[in-house]
């Protein structure tokens, strides 16, 4: 049962009684509930000097007597302390009112006190927590314990921002929760809430026309209602609502405290879903990192030693993961399988593909001697197990070592360059890229080589690399700058990293569109 000092200090009583006294000129006391004097004597009046009844006036707050105040029935003939009983009862219920609305004031402020102690806590706990749920479960259970509602909800917009799902809830039944939808465009309530960024109040959920479920509303005892949007940067996330199991008035400050509240939500789901995106991000970028280790050890880290010839390459991706590669298989009789490959797509997909010609190409190359029917047979596998979409253009060749010969198919790729006597001549011809049709067909080229010849064979990040006036570099500039670097003196290294820096330099820092793949051969 509460007491009148649990809304007033006794220095405050003491205080009011000792005015009153002075004034009534006649002993006033503020006793409790069951008449126990919370204060003492005041020194110009002492109640010792006065003897017989009393009467009192009960202090109430919220219709529960927390405290009385009493004076004497027959006050004392004695000076100074002569008032009649009229004026003792006007005296004694003016201060029992006094008492008990700055005691209701007192409790008001208390609450205060409490509901902002509660929104710094929700503040505090939003900073640092990234759980959506338990942020929106975390509101819903503090805003019933502040303004000790009945019940609270919480609904988020979809994703096509049409309906508003229920996402936390307290003290709500499983039959009214499944009342039906909310629906923003049907919803005038929650129309307004999202649409204008209002706070909207009901005085009765059970005969408010803009209510969509009144009936179930009187089931669930759901009288007055308080509705506020969950805004972020002026975007409506949510609506909160707060319910009231009797009519009920809000005030002004209980609007701008669940204002407040709900403001402070919607800023904290927004960081929360951008924390876990950030995460998920972290985690791909992760996995891509990995990946892209993988892929690289699929490259071969450095160019193969074949007697009478200087091979190099060079692969730079544009992403973590690429769709070129270049492979070099060693075959019997000491000859060399070289392969430069361009997978249509960039990324994840695209190095996914990229790993699987690989991987068909190596097989069917240790096995089968035609390049027409090693490229054939990495065609159906690749039809096979992909989209249409999913092509590449692929160049295969043999290097007889003994020989000097070079033996290759060409599927839809950019014919690579041969460099002989100062002059650079295009190498065979190119038939249709691997992945579209599975009975295409290829046909075999044979290229004599002979001492001082150099093979570049690439892809068309290099020659469509461009500069700030998108000019592509183009197969001119290549040769330009290959018969610069062989004209030098240059090795089969130091060629492909001249025609890689030339293009850079055309290029200067415009970004890369494509990944880029570089071989180099001179015949020794």
């Amino acid at each position: 049962m509460a007491t009148l000092t649990d809304y007033m200090d006794a220095a405050t009583l003491q205080q009011l009684q000792d005015a009153f006294v002075a004034v009534a000129r006649a002993p006033i006391c503020v006793c409790g509930p069951e008449g126990h004097p919370l204060t003492k004597d005041s020194p110009s009046c002492p109640a010792a000097a006065v003897g017989g009844a009393v009467e009192h006036a009960p202090i109430r707050i919220d219709d529960q007597e927390v405290g009385r105040v009493t004076w004497p029935v027959q006050p004392a003939q004695a000076e100074p302390c002569g008032a009649d009983a009229d004026s003792l009862r006007r005296f004694g219920g003016l201060l029992a009112e006094l008492i008990a609305r700055q005691a209701k004031r007192n409790e008001a402020h208390a609450a205060r006190v409490q509901e902002l102690a509660a929104l710094y806590r929700l503040t505090a706990e939003f900073t640092t927590q990234r759980d959506v749920q338990k942020v929106l479960n975390l509101v819903a259970r503090t805003v019933v314990d502040v303004l000790k509602a009945k019940a609270c909800s919480i609904r988020l917009l979809s994703e096509d921002r049409t309906e508003l799902v229920v996402k936390a809830v307290v003290n709500l039944s499983t039959e009214y929760l499944n009342k039906g939808p909310i629906l923003v465009a049907s919803s005038e309530i929650d129309g307004e809430v999202i649409r204008e960024l209002k706070t909207v109040t009901v005085a009765d959920e059970r005969t408010d026309p803009r209510v969509l479920y009144p009936a179930e509303a009187r089931r669930e005892g759901i009288v007055s209602a308080l509705c506020a949007p969950m805004v972020y940067k002026g975007r409506a996330e949510g609506v909160l609502r707060v319910y009231m199991g009797e009519r009920h008035e809000f005030d002004w400050y209980e609007v701008s405290l669940v204002q407040a509240i709900a403001a402070e939500a919607g800023a904290a789901i927004v960081n929360a879903r951008l924390y876990g995106e950030a995460v998920n991000a972290a985690n791909i970028r992760r996995q891509l990192r990995l990946a892209a280790e993988v892929q690289r050890r699929m490259i071969p880290a450095a160019a193969p030693a074949l007697s009478g010839y200087r091979i190099a390459a060079l692969y730079v991706p544009c992403f973590e993961l690429g769709g070129d590669f270049y492979d070099f298989i060693s075959l019997p009789q000491n000859n060399l399988g070289l392969a430069v490959c361009d997978v249509v797509g960039k990324g994840v997909r695209a190095s996914l593909l990229m790993a699987s010609i690989r991987a068909s190409l190596r097989a069917h190359a240790a096995n089968i001697y035609q390049m027409s029917e090693v490229v054939a047979r990495v065609n159906r596998d690749l039809c096979s197990d992909t989209l249409v979409s999913d092509f590449a253009t692929l160049f295969y060749g043999v290097i007889d070592g003994p020989a000097r010969r070079l033996t290759f198919a060409n599927a839809g790729h950019v014919p690579p360059i041969l460099f002989r006597s100062g002059q650079a001549s295009r190498l065979g011809d190119s038939g249709p890229v691997v992945g579209l049709d599975p009975a295409a067909r290829w046909a075999h080229q044979v290229a004599a080589l002979q001492t001082g010849d150099v093979l570049l064979a690439y892809t068309d990040g290099l020659t469509e690399a461009l500069n700030f006036a998108d000019e592509p570099f183009g197969r001119a500039r290549v040769e330009q700058a290959a018969l610069a670097a062989i004209a030098e003196g240059r090795d089969a290294e130091g060629i492909a990293r001249m025609v890689l820096w030339a293009m850079r330099r055309f290029a200067g820092l415009q970004s890369r569109l494509d990944d880029l793949t570089l071989i180099a051969v001179q015949v020794l």
